[in-house]
């Protein structure tokens, strides 16, 4: 199993998608033989490890000048301090890693192996179908990259490519249609006008204050193109582009604070992996940009994405590697092949080259997926599955067709002031807020357990009796404590399987795990009446409690507990409130 990249770490990310034992997906494709995950040589787990931190310290200020001259000098920098290490940066190139696994498959003493790449790891299944054909016995592959022409020199046809499919998407779709209409020329309209002004974004970081960003048209298509690779995130990428154009930031900034949380949790890229792989292999052939046929939008940053590539590869100065590894590969070996359609860096076009030279070669386009199709669901490994118990047979793909293209609409999510407080929250670390409400429903959820202790201090243990007839009021008014508190418990739970049923839901991909940060599943917007419910019980509470001051229902430690529940739960419906939570049901 090859990763992508070039510089992701192999066994950063598969193992832990398929070595649980809990995991399904990696139960079928681990039941009838081994999985063998290769780092790469340069990557996090080989020795050295190419990483270049210089690189990944320059931050984005926004200005696009300083940014390249910054990020080329730690380019040097880091050049400098491998290459002072003794590091050969011309030996980590794919040539060479085909030579790996051969050895690798040689020492583990198989004859012959299945191979699967995603993304640049298809490049490298190439490049050992040219070496070493006999270790073969089937290939697939996800994500598609051709040896020729150059992914990088296709930047602005990719970019046109995807917007392109956006716009024609929703304009098919009724409802998307009718409420974001014209994406293109939506999308082309706040590209220009952010360039001209761009806007400062705030990006919450854990543990630390908030940090301004500003906000440029490139930036735009920069969140855009890297959404993209997430399948299911192109169908929120109509109302994030008509939200934009609107002054609305908010799914932008979303998605910055999850880039800034992932980028917490480690980074196990490679950045010197990429560049000796890409400077020696496509950009010493690369010419120039192709733009026959592009927006003036798509040419601008596809030029931009190119010239820095080329920039640091003039820095890395690395040997091209033979023009012969550029030719297409042409095999017999039984190959599977996967592109998803909305995919932003491979899309099915370069797939369909590489198939031309595979004789023996099943396709399989899966209409509503992003980048790499084994991380988008079951269908895909079944398919695997399939083909890997016998390659000379093509594989039933049929599931890849029922795939549907589901745009996020008010029509399928409720999209109010609200619905995402929760998701927001937690995403934005704001757990001040998430605490002080939590010790209000805290409270609220203990009054049952309080209110009965006391009753048994007064029947029981204090031998008291009641020496006249007890108000109607004072018979109801622990059962609306107790109501309430129900209520409580129904809400945190219920929160937290709306959230889960809206990323879990949608009919492909991973279509919640953006929907999440506009609104809730309309299937599920009925949770929204208990807050309502909360609110009138509360206000019912409180005019109780007010009562029994006035007709001396109980004793005044009890009436004091009970118009201290009430005054919380008149707290919490103030939050609910604020937080756009008591109107949601009625969008």
């Amino acid at each position: 199993m090859f990763q992508g990249g070039p510089g992701g770490s192999s066994i950063g990310i598969f193992p832990s998608l398929f070595a649980s034992p809990d995991n399904q997906d990696g139960q079928r494709l681990r039941a009838d033989r081994n999985l063998i995950v290769f780092e790469k040589r340069g990557n996090r787990y080989s020795k050295p490890w190419l990483t270049c931190p210089e690189v990944k310290a320059v931050e984005n200020t926004g200005n696009e000048n300083v940014d390249a001259k910054a990020e080329r000098q730690a380019v040097q920098t880091c050049r400098d301090r491998l290459t002072k290490s003794r590091v050969n940066l011309a030996a980590f190139n794919s040539v060479e890693s085909a030579h790996d696994v051969a050895a690798l498959v040689k020492a583990l003493g198989y004859k012959q192996v299945n191979l699967y790449g995603v993304s640049y790891g298809t490049e490298l299944v190439q490049d050992i179908m040219r070496q070493h054909p006999e270790i073969i016995r089937s290939v697939i592959m996800d994500g598609i990259v051709p040896s020729n022409p150059s992914i990088d020199s296709q930047y602005a046809v990719i970019i046109n490519r995807l917007i392109n499919q956006i716009d024609s998407a929703c304009a098919n779709d009724p409802d998307c249609n009718s409420q974001y209409p014209r994406v293109k020329a939506t999308f082309e309209e706040t590209f220009n006008r952010l360039n001209q002004t761009p806007v400062a974004i705030q990006v919450f970081r854990p543990k630390a204050s908030p940090k301004q960003e500003r906000l440029n048209g490139f930036d735009l298509v920069n969140t855009l193109f890297q959404m993209a690779y997430t399948s299911g995130a192109p169908f929120v990428m109509p109302a994030l582009i008509h939200q934009a154009h609107a002054g609305d930031f908010s799914l932008i900034a979303q998605n910055a604070d999850l880039t800034e949380l992932v980028s917490l949790a480690g980074d196990d890229s490679a950045d010197g992996t990429y560049l000796s792989v890409k400077c020696s292999e496509d950009v010493a052939y690369i010419g120039s940009l192709a733009v026959n046929g592009v927006s003036p939008v798509a040419k601008a940053w596809g030029t931009k994405q190119f010239q820095e590539l080329v920039d640091q590869c003039k820095i890395w100065n690395v040997p091209a590697l033979d023009s012969a590894n550029r030719n297409p590969v042409v095999s017999d070996r039984p190959a599977l092949l996967f592109n998803g359609d909305f995919d932003p860096i491979t899309p099915p076009p370069y797939g369909k080259l590489v198939a031309k030279g595979l004789r023996n070669s099943t396709t399989v386009l899966f209409s509503a997926n992003g980048h790499g199709a084994i991380v988008s669901g079951a269908c895909s490994i079944n398919i695997m599955a399939e083909f890997l118990k016998n390659p000379q047979q093509s594989p039933n793909t049929s599931c890849a067709t029922e795939q549907k293209v589901i745009f996020i609409t008010r029509k399928n999510t409720l999209i109010a002031p609200g619905t995402t407080w929760l998701t927001r929250s937690l995403l934005n670390f704001n757990l001040d807020d998430i605490l002080k409400r939590l010790l209000l429903l805290g409270w609220l959820m203990l009054f049952p357990v309080v209110w009965f202790l006391s009753w048994l201090i007064v029947r029981f243990i204090r031998k008291q009796r009641p020496d006249r007839p007890t108000p109607t009021g004072a018979r109801w008014a622990p059962w609306l404590g107790v109501l309430l508190a129900l209520l409580s418990v129904s809400w945190i739970v219920l929160q937290i399987v709306e959230v889960g049923l809206t990323a879990l839901t949608g009919g492909h991909g991973e279509l919640g795990y953006t929907r999440i940060f506009v609104g809730v599943d309309r299937a599920v917007a009925w949770v929204y009446v208990i807050p309502i419910l909360m609110a009138l019980l509360s206000v019912a509470m409180a005019y109780l409690a007010v009562q029994s001051w006035k007709q001396h229902y109980w004793g005044r430690g009890r009436r004091f507990y009970y118009s201290l529940t009430a005054g919380v739960a008149i707290a919490y419906t103030l939050f609910l409130a604020v937080a756009g939570q008591l109107t949601v049901f009625f969008y």
